[in-house]
């Protein structure tokens, strides 16, 4: 039975220096060894839910958003809320829609924001990217809408594109719209309180 506590214990041992490992790789800047130290802790102790938080969290830096997300949804599936010392849930819920919002899935983002909101209301970050998903939603929503050209259509003397420069000009005026909603939101941001760093 002592044998079989010294090899727990050491193996605990083991598991928090790989994590801590990760944790001053990652607050160096150095992604790819927190990402391999971080790797190594979700082998090393497949119960908590936060070497796969910390490896989402190293993945989003690398740019590797898709892996990103797997990580954060696996730290949900594992974290329990009796236990104290876990990222906490609205956090882990911000990184995954911020993870969607890199790929493109902007409605998955605008639920994982909300679910974050619902834990912790006063997040001002998770407001001000809750706001801009649905925004840029409600844009796409609005450039699906607008008439397609009808292939049966008769030709008309003009072609129907738009040109480059009129490209230019719609995408000129989507930024511009994107920077006042950005810009209000920081305002508001502003008068919340600082912006805090979601990283555990």
């Amino acid at each position: 039975m002592a044998v079989f506590v010294c090899v727990l214990v050491g193996w605990v041992g083991s598991w928090k220096r790989t994590l801590n490992t990760g944790h001053a790789a990652y607050s160096l800047g150095n992604y790819d060894e927190a990402h391999a130290a971080f790797q190594q802790a979700t082998f090393e102790n497949m119960d908590t839910p936060v070497a796969p938080y910390n490896l989402g969290t190293a993945l989003y830096r690398k740019g590797r958003f898709n892996e990103a997300m797997r990580a954060f949804q696996e730290s949900l599936s594992r974290h329990s809320k009796q236990t104290e010392d876990l990222p906490d849930l609205a956090h882990i819920h911000y990184n995954l829609g911020n993870a969607q919002f890199k790929t493109g899935d902007l409605e998955s983002a605008i639920e994982s924001y909300k679910h974050a909101l619902r834990l912790n209301p006063q997040d001002a970050d998770a407001q001000y990217n809750l706001a801009l998903a649905q925004q840029l939603l409600k844009q796409q929503a609005n450039f699906a809408q607008q008439p397609q050209p009808n292939k049966d259509a008769a030709p008309q003397a003009e072609p129907n594109n738009i040109g480059e420069s009129e490209a230019l000009r719609l995408l000129e005026r989507l930024s511009k719209n994107e920077n006042r909603l950005r810009q209000a939101l920081l305002q508001k941001h502003r008068k919340s309180g600082y912006r805090r760093e979601k990283d555990w």
